[in-house]
């Protein structure tokens, strides 16, 4: 089961994209739960970023996260977020892809090519191997890439049909209102990600999500 299917009545409440200074954030584990705590925020995913090979102890980023089980009355996931390659597969090694409760994926480096974007797109949310598209459109909004009506609708069907869920991400305002549209007609779950990467973030998510006017 998802991630997001378990804990279903937190999608819009919990935090669901978090990085701390494992990678290239600047908070800890402990201080990003203090903090949601505070807050009351009732869920905190924590999705670092990931390579199939890491510069740091994902088994030690495991042991934080369940030591902070036992002293927050949080709902706390591991994750990661592995970035899309060009062939449709994941940059992450299998061993961290299955220790985790949340993988998500994202289009970071990639060709500005939109053949080769959609043929991955679909390659991916097929695989069944992550949860939710993290940060949906920014991508494209970089690349220029736009997607007609009848492609977006395809890849929505896609994502339903294989339980990946769409991230509303507060950090870059995406996807746009057309997408969380067509996601809702299709069936599409979706989640709510500020893509936190300091206390800050943590603290303006609110605010943040409430600047996208988004009827869900």
């Amino acid at each position: 089961m998802r991630a997001w299917e378990r804990f279903a009545d937190l999608r819009y409440s919990g935090e669901w994209h978090a990085h701390t200074s494992f990678t290239d954030g600047t908070a800890t584990v402990d201080d990003m739960c203090r903090s949601a705590a505070g807050m009351g925020v009732p869920l905190v995913a924590f999705t670092e970023h990931v390579r199939r090979s890491l510069d740091y102890d994902m088994g030690l980023l495991l042991e934080q996260i369940d030591r902070a089980r036992g002293e927050y009355d949080l709902t706390l996931l591991s994750g990661c977020e592995a970035k899309v390659l060009p062939d449709g597969t994941l940059d992450v090694a299998e061993e961290v892809l299955s220790s985790v409760d949340y993988p998500i994926f994202a289009y970071h480096s990639f060709p500005a090519d939109k053949g080769l974007f959609l043929s991955s797109l679909r390659s991916v949310i097929a695989s069944g191997r992550a949860h939710t598209w993290a940060h949906p459109g920014t991508f494209t909004a970089r690349t220029g890439i736009a997607l007609s009506e009848d492609e977006l609708r395809e890849v929505m069907r896609l994502m339903s049909r294989h339980q990946v869920a769409m991230e509303i991400n507060t950090r870059y305002m995406t996807p746009e209102r057309r997408w969380v549209e067509l996601a809702k007609e299709e069936g599409v779950a979706m989640v709510r990600g500020s893509d936190v990467h300091s206390l800050a973030d943590m603290e303006g998510r609110d605010e943040r999500w409430s600047r996208m006017g988004l009827r869900l």
